[in-house]
């Protein structure tokens, strides 16, 4: 990716059903669609909204090369 491309992507949070925990995902607001995802990447979940929040701007960063 582009670090045009990286800028104008965002991290969001969502709630898990079942098991009540939370999930990042990196969104293309543009193309309205998920370009990473905790769950369907990688099947990690976090305890907290706040918890996976940072996780997946972790991820957004190294995405960017740390640019961000």
């Amino acid at each position: 990716m582009t670090a045009n491309s990286i800028e104008h992507l965002t991290v969001e949070v969502r709630l898990l059903p079942d098991p009540c925990l939370w999930a990042w995902e990196i969104r293309d607001p543009s193309r309205g669609g998920v370009v990473d995802s905790s769950w369907n990447a990688e099947w990690t979940a976090y305890n907290s909204a706040e918890e996976a929040y940072r996780a997946g701007h972790h991820r957004l960063s190294r995405l960017a090369g740390g640019s961000r």
